[in-house]
């Protein structure tokens, strides 16, 4: 009894850093012991506990790379318990749990509130009851109505239950930035001309991406101009900085990616040579779009040119946004660090946009976040290219990939090594937990001050 009180003391005062990560792992190991077994899987045999372990972290981590088909492998089981890892992944295990703990007692204690901000990105301790049910609220919202629409596409080609298990299965998966599906191994290929399918999955892509602040203040200062309490101009005025940020990024990381796509493999016969205009336009957009960490393509991307490749590693990279299913470094990051850049070379001392000023503390948040990623990415890729033996491009775009819980491949990850796949479950993990997160959950705090404030000191850079 006494070992029990200790270990919860030891959860209950872990920093809130290790509790994110270890909510993950644990859901990582349920979920690869789970796939590992004989009733998950088709054949009626255990599954190699690697490769569970690889598409159970893959799951989790909202990424999407596997080294099977899913729906090839598992039944229905497997598929279920695939969607549940998704769904978890997706929100987080401690946002569920924050849930349970709010309907039981209806308060959280000051450490989990502290945990919790540091799960939704925010920066302050808010009203975490309102916020978690209306993130609960949103994401079922939003994976009901995508999975509705589903249904028309589903339902008369694979009949009605087999229609609606598919249909809910990929609004889970694109609303959660997952990539999983239950079509094949060439994912949504079949249905690159369906504007149902593509329509219904991009929005849930991007609603996934956007992050649920982002949604709950549309929302808010949306209703007050519908019901004409305010004007579209005070509506545009009245969004924060970070909204404004993020929807900009959002568009130009949409449409300037798919424009570049569009040009590059206009001709090319392997892509979108021999579709119509229509057609064409609406693969560059689903490509685009899939790109912000979800996994999903309608075109073969290992034919693409290289080009192509290269700007789907950059925009892999960057991800999605704050708060919501994607990763990357994160459109707010992007932009900020472009902003810091431009007004530097300006001349200008202060960053500052629509009219606010970004404080000191966010650049440096920012370059650091950009830093280690590079270094992770970069780490990433060098084992890669020590233990697997694949072109630096196919490397560099599994890593990128992984890293960014994108899950797009071109091609190589049934064919990696037991330390490929390591190394991939690895970057997946970092990925989805962030990269700061995971090393101040493994670096034990010292509570040390900052210290004696010396002489500044000066440094010639550039």
């Amino acid at each position: 009894m006494g070992n029990q009180k200790s270990k919860k003391l030891v959860w209950k005062n872990a920093p809130p850093a290790r509790k994110i990560a270890l909510s993950f792992l644990g859901v990582i190991l349920v979920g690869a012991i789970l796939l590992s077994l004989p009733i998950s899987n088709r054949d009626g045999q255990s599954f190699r506990f690697l490769d569970a372990l690889f598409t159970a972290t893959s799951a989790t981590c909202v990424t999407g790379l596997t080294v099977i088909a899913p729906v090839e492998q598992f039944n229905h089981f497997g598929q279920i318990v695939m969607i549940f890892l998704m769904q978890i992944g997706g929100i987080g295990l401690m946002t569920l749990v924050a849930t349970g703990v709010l309907m039981l007692r209806s308060r959280l204690s000051l450490n989990d509130k502290i945990a919790m901000k540091e799960v939704l990105n925010q920066t302050n301790v808010m009203n975490f009851k309102l916020f978690i049910f209306g993130i609960i609220k949103y994401t079922l919202f939003f994976e009901a109505l995508g999975c509705i629409f589903l249904m028309f596409v589903m339902i008369p080609e694979f009949g009605l239950g087999e229609g609606i298990f598919k249909s809910v299965y990929l609004a889970v998966s694109a609303f959660c930035n997952a990539g999983f599906d239950t079509i094949g191994a060439q994912s949504l290929s079949p249905y690159a001309s369906n504007f149902i399918v593509n329509f219904v999955i991009m929005s849930l892509i991007v609603c996934g991406g956007l992050g649920f602040v982002v949604w709950f203040e549309i929302h808010d200062k949306f209703l007050d101009f519908l019901k004409r309490k305010i004007s579209f101009r005070h509506f545009h005025h009245s969004l924060t900085l970070h909204t404004k940020l993020v929807i900009i990024g959002t568009i130009v990381l949409i449409f300037g990616p798919a424009l570049i796509f569009f040009i590059l493999e206009y001709n090319n016969p392997a892509t979108l040579g021999d579709l119509s205009l229509w057609d064409k336009i609406i693969t560059s957009l689903f490509t685009s779009v899939t790109l912000r960490t979800a996994g999903f393509f309608t075109m073969p991307l290992d034919a693409t040119a290289m080009g192509s490749k290269f700007i789907m590693v950059i925009c892999m990279f960057i991800g999605g946004s704050p708060g919501g299913t994607a990763g990357g470094i994160k459109t707010t990051t992007l932009m900020v660090i472009v902003l810091c850049v431009i007004r530097s070379l300006r001349g200008k001392k202060r960053t500052n946009v629509f009219r606010r000023h970004i404080s000191r503390d966010i650049i440096v948040r920012s370059t650091t976040i950009l830093a280690v990623n590079i270094l992770a990415l970069f780490t990433g890729v060098f084992l890669l290219t020590v233990f697997e033996d694949f072109s630096f491009m196919d490397i560099l775009f599994e890593a990128s990939s992984a890293l960014a819980t994108v899950g797009l491949t071109l091609g190589i990850t049934p064919s990696l090594g037991v330390a490929g796949k390591l190394i991939i479950i690895m970057l997946m993990y970092v990925g989805r937990i962030g990269i700061i997160t995971f090393i101040t959950s493994i670096v034990r705090e010292t509570g040390e001050s900052e210290g004696i404030d010396y002489a500044e000191g000066h440094v010639i850079v550039g």
